[in-house]
């Protein structure tokens, strides 16, 4: 039933395939996220770029560039130049030679939102869920899928893509708990990716060393901070950081992107927007906090760090929050799910409630917005509407 829906309208099928897998615990979760991967491969590979200065309508150009670029002559470069973020090259080396710039926009999409279900559904795998909770899975799901700019993960390509594999790495670690190597390799694909989750990684590091377990767990955080300190030296790690300080930090005059988030009315939105998400995600935490919930501190005091970064973030020559606030957005269904309503007074109950509808509600209608400006809005919707067939013959 789920393929026949999928073909009909890949919408309705994630639709169905959400309200499906959450609703019956028999259900295969991995089913899910690979519907989720579906979809957003195809909505990424249904647009038409209108937005000539979004940074993937650069990418889109530089993608000639890369058909007979070898992969060994890449990665020989990045370890002569000690070029520490290479992924970038390797993508663009990938996909120039499928010759197809819509396989590289449905790419960017399906990695962020494969992360994005990959951990809401772990999460509600590893905890047992209410079944009279009046707050259910499928509402929070839906909820970050409103509140993440589609538009913004697609046509700002590296950093979603950054904050999507750093966010499925803090899981891992503050949540599930495993600080194996495939969770090191996953923080370091997304510091390859995009250099603005360093900041993220280092909350990581502090909070590890201020609020670990066991003096054996402080331990291991300083020692990875001390690695990641080496790495930075041996590699132009500290080096981008700099001129990224340098290009956005206090006292700088946020250079030529300054002017385009000080101008577009839409960027100004979106950072007005996340900025809300914030304060919201800060008062539920502080309700999770209080109500002891499932969240252990050291997780809990991450989001926070993570949450007050993004807000301070907001306040530089450039307003950066979108770098920020896309982390804490993914974790928005954790945080408001791990939150026991039926424990407050009712009026407190009642303004949770209006805020998280009217939060998804505006995310909806604000998304639609910002795609209008991004992407032929028409033209996507139609296809959409044509379904998956339309991916197919064309």
């Amino acid at each position: 039933m789920t393929f026949l829906i999928l073909c009909i309208n890949p919408l309705l099928g994630l639709i169905y395939a959400i309200h499906t897998c959450l609703k019956n615990k028999h259900v295969s979760r991995l089913k899910l996220i690979i519907v989720t991967t579906i979809v957003f491969f195809f909505l990424g590979t249904s647009i038409e770029l209108t937005n000539i200065n979004a940074d993937l309508g650069q990418y889109f150009s530089w993608l000639p560039d890369y058909v007979d670029v070898r992969y060994d002559d890449l990665l020989r470069e990045a370890i002569n130049e000690k070029n520490f973020f290479f992924l970038q090259q390797l993508m663009l080396a990938f996909f120039a030679k499928l010759h197809n710039n819509r396989l590289f926009s449905g790419f960017v999409v399906a990695v962020f939102y494969t992360c994005y279900m990959y951990i809401v559904t772990t999460y509600f795998k590893e905890n047992s869920y209410q079944e009279n909770s009046i707050i259910k899975k499928e509402v929070v799901t839906y909820f970050g899928l409103f509140i993440i700019s589609f538009g913004w993960v697609l046509t700002n390509v590296r950093n979603p893509m950054a904050n999507a594999l750093v966010a499925v790495a803090i899981f891992r670690d503050l949540y599930l708990h495993k600080k194996n190597i495939i969770t090191i390799l996953i923080y370091g694909l997304a510091l390859s990716m995009h250099v603005a989750v360093l900041p993220i990684i280092i909350c990581r590091i502090f909070t590890g060393i201020l609020f670990g377990k066991s003096l054996l767990h402080r331990f291991f955080n300083v020692v990875f901070g001390v690695l990641l300190v080496f790495v930075g030296l041996h590699s132009n790690i500290i080096n981008m950081t700099s001129d990224k300080i340098g290009t956005y930090g206090l006292g700088s005059n946020g250079g030529g992107f300054s002017e385009y988030a000080r101008t577009s009315i839409y960027y100004q939105i979106n950072s007005l927007f996340l900025l809300w998400i914030m304060l919201f995600a800060l008062i539920l935490i502080t309700i999770a906090k209080r109500q002891k919930t499932i969240f252990e501190e050291q997780f809990r005091v991450f989001l926070t760090m993570a949450t007050v970064l993004a807000i301070l973030s907001y306040f530089l020559p450039t307003p950066l929050i979108d770098r920020y606030g896309m982390l804490v957005e993914i974790f928005m269904p954790l945080i408001i799910s791990s939150i026991n309503l039926s424990q407050m007074e009712r009026t407190a109950r009642i303004v949770i409630y209006l805020l998280i509808i009217s939060t998804g509600v505006l995310g909806f209608v604000w998304q639609i917005a910002f795609l209008s400006f991004q992407i032929n809005i028409l033209n996507f919707l139609g296809k959409v509407f044509l379904g998956l067939w339309a991916l197919l013959l064309g």
